[in-house]
């Protein structure tokens, strides 16, 4: 009878501990919720064509949004460089076309040395934690202010040094992984070793930070303990820095392994309450498992393509107590060939490019090699993974409140005209003479020599009067119904009979003696003709009338271009403008657009950036006179947009300037799924006899 009963609660043991199962189930699909409510569906990746930059250099980069929702995509990004105080220096707003923008601006000449914040967004992404936004450290450096403290002693070499336990979370009588930075006034890490101890003068740690300034040791400590560390590096003096503390009744995330299963998770520490531990990707939750303990968990990867994780610990309460952010390196894996590997000065050089992945977005850059400045960039190298050491606190606070309003509204359209109430593009052209001669002094000398040669420039070319190559912001072209170029045809006497030859869905006639069009309306089984005048537009700028365009250069109109369907008119987002379809002139030189503006005509497009053409000079010139004008350019190609061909592969040409020494050829972007991918290899250019 006693073992009939035994085995009659063995058998039932199951069944009992179901309303504990599906509570814990219910409390993760809460919690997953609730983070889920607090990640953008909208991600932006963005590259651009240096390391780091002088101020007086023009910035290129393309970006490219992905989404993960069924929500329209937004049409509008924003792109900002912001001060080290994070006040906006600059802010550009610019049009998305099938997820991706290009743009530049210009470096202000007196713009101070020192590091600066490129962040770029969607207004729809505003509503979410700053550090989901695309952002990265720039460092910014000003030739005349390296020239002018050339020489000068170095009066002070500050360390700056910090301490983070990974997750962002200590607890208390665990072994846990510490990060520490270690960096001069500029930024740039610093080779320094150290230990740490207690009030009691007890060595507990000693680690040592490699060139890029970070240092990962192993540390175990109570919540009554006070530490210190003592930090030592080369001319630098000894510095002493206290720890944070650890904390008694907490739990922590640490990451061990990773296999194509997915990333071993340990969760460490003691707690009376417990947890939920929640994974997201692509701004999506994939996984949320009940803990309640210290735990070992396989989390698995939501696609093999996506390269991010973020691991959340939150509490029964809903308060997140730790987190890790993991993504997978960069790939390579795209081969760049130069058809030779040295050049002389003004000659052309071929570039073949294979191994590109079908639906990529990359862009291409061809500049002076600049090595890229060792600064702690935010993660660590671990197991073949990159961990993020910055926690979110942001997102901490908004599931905490468990936010759900959105303040910022998706952009789907891109409004041809001016909206009340919507930032503009804004640049910073003055700065405040505050010369940071620590951070200057703290750069390291291939910066100085890069930053003295950019000097010497600079004065040559102000010698001769040389400027930038007019590079002429593209105007966008409004969908038409129909496209007539007119070098396609033969010569017409005036703009008049251009007009009337070239279509025949249009009727040109005077009125009150003003010349006027009205447009034929065609769709299957309808054709008619609109009852009044269309919008009309020169170069994007809107017309009362027919005026400025009759009194155009005829050589100088490149298209005419007509709209009178639904269809066109709303993929222009002019439907809700006009009734009796579109009218554009567009000339070859682009000079109206600027004087009907000045004229104060309202202008399409005009709180947009638009994003200008890279120059790129032809072969060497036969005129004497300009070939004897020096060329010193250092960025000699880029295209944000590299074609690749139906084989996956590409070719592109530029041509050397002046300039000898090493230029690097660079492709990088994203694939279709997502995944970061990029290659390079460089050529030198010498001077040949």
């Amino acid at each position: 009878m006693q073992k009939l009963i035994t085995k009659l609660l063995l058998a039932a043991a199951p069944m009992l501990a179901l309303p504990a199962f599906a509570q814990q189930e219910q409390v993760a699909k809460v919690a997953a919720a609730q983070v889920q409510r607090q990640l953008s569906d909208e991600q932006v990746q963005l590259v651009h064509s240096q390391p780091w930059y002088m101020a007086g250099e023009r910035f290129w980069y393309s970006a490219a949004v992905r989404k993960n929702s069924t929500a329209p995509a937004s049409r509008v990004l924003y792109v900002e460089l912001l001060d080290a105080k994070g006040s906006t220096l600059i802010n550009q707003r610019l049009v998305l076309e099938d997820g991706k923008a290009q743009g530049d601006f210009l470096l202000p000449e007196n713009m101070p040395s020192g590091s600066y914040t490129l962040r770029t967004a969607t207004n729809w992404m505003r509503n979410f934690s700053t550090q989901q936004h695309w952002q990265e450290q720039l460092t910014i450096v000003n030739p005349n202010e390296v020239k002018a403290l050339e020489g000068r002693a170095v009066t002070a070499r500050p360390l700056q040094v910090r301490f983070l336990p990974e997750s962002g979370i200590w607890p208390a009588g665990v072994p846990t992984k510490i990060i520490a930075t270690v960096t001069n006034a500029a930024g740039i890490g610093i080779a320094a070793q150290g230990i740490v101890a207690d009030t009691a003068g007890q060595t507990l740690a000693s680690f040592k930070s490699d060139e890029s300034g970070i240092a990962v040791f192993s540390l175990t400590a109570t919540e009554q303990q006070e530490l210190v560390a003592q930090v030592q590096a080369s001319d630098y003096a000894p510095q002493q820095v206290a720890l944070p503390k650890p904390k008694k009744q907490s739990v922590g995330l640490a990451v061990g392994k990773v296999s194509p299963i997915g990333i071993q998770v340990n969760v460490q520490g003691q707690s009376t309450v417990s947890h939920v531990l929640v994974a997201a990707s692509g701004g999506k939750v994939y996984f949320a498992q009940h803990v309640t303990g210290a735990e070992q968990f396989t989390v698995p990867w939501a696609d093999a393509a996506q390269p991010q994780c973020r691991l959340l610990l939150l509490n029964t309460g809903g308060l997140v107590e730790a987190e890790q952010r993991i993504a997978m390196p960069r790939a390579a894996g795209i081969e760049l060939q130069a058809d030779r590997q040295q050049y002389g000065t003004r000659q052309q050089v071929t570039v073949t490019v294979k191994g590109l992945p079908a639906g990529a977005w990359l862009s291409t850059s061809v500049a002076e090699r600049r090595a890229a400045l060792q600064q702690p960039g935010g993660f660590v190298a671990a197991n073949e993974l990159r961990l993020e050491h910055e926690t979110d606190r942001e997102l901490w606070e908004a599931i905490a409140k468990n936010e759900t309003e959105a303040r910022f509204a998706r952009e789907p359209l891109v409004e041809p005209v001016r909206q009340e109430g919507v930032k503009g593009p804004f640049q910073q052209e003055t700065f405040a003479k505050q010369l940071d001669t620590a951070f200057v002094q703290a750069l390291p000398s291939h910066v100085i020599s890069v930053a003295k040669k950019y000097y010497t420039r600079t004065n040559i070319q102000d010698i001769y009067g040389l400027t930038e190559p007019h590079a002429a912001s593209p105007l966008p072209r409004l969908p038409a119904d129909r496209v007539f170029k007119l070098d396609d045809y033969v010569a017409f006497q005036d703009v008049e009979e251009a007009i009337r030859e070239v279509s025949t869905n249009l009727r040109m006639r005077k009125k009150k003696g003003k010349q006027t069009v009205r447009l034929l309306y065609v769709a299957p089984g309808t054709k008619r003709m609109m009852k009044d005048e269309p919008l009309y537009l020169l170069d994007g700028v809107i017309l009362e009338n027919m005026d400025e365009i009759m009194a155009l250069d005829l050589n100088d109109i490149a298209s005419i271009e007509i709209a009178w369907s639904e269809e066109k008119l709303y993929a222009g987002n002019l439907g809700r403008l006009v009734d009796n379809g579109m009218f554009a002139i567009y000339t070859k030189s682009g000079e109206a657009r600027e004087r009907l503006k000045a004229k104060g005509l309202p202008v399409l497009y005009e709180q947009y950036n638009l994003p200008r053409n890279f120059v790129m000079p032809a072969a060497a010139s036969n005129d004497a006179a300009q070939a004897q004008l020096p060329d010193f350019r250092q960025q000699l190609y880029w295209q944000p947009y590299l074609q690749v061909g139906a084989d996956g592969n590409a070719t592109f040409t530029f041509y050397t300037s002046d300039e000898t020494g090493v230029f690097e050829i660079r492709v990088q972007g994203q694939t279709a799924e997502g995944k970061p991918v990029s290659g390079s290899t460089s050529i030198e250019v010498k001077l040949l006899n």
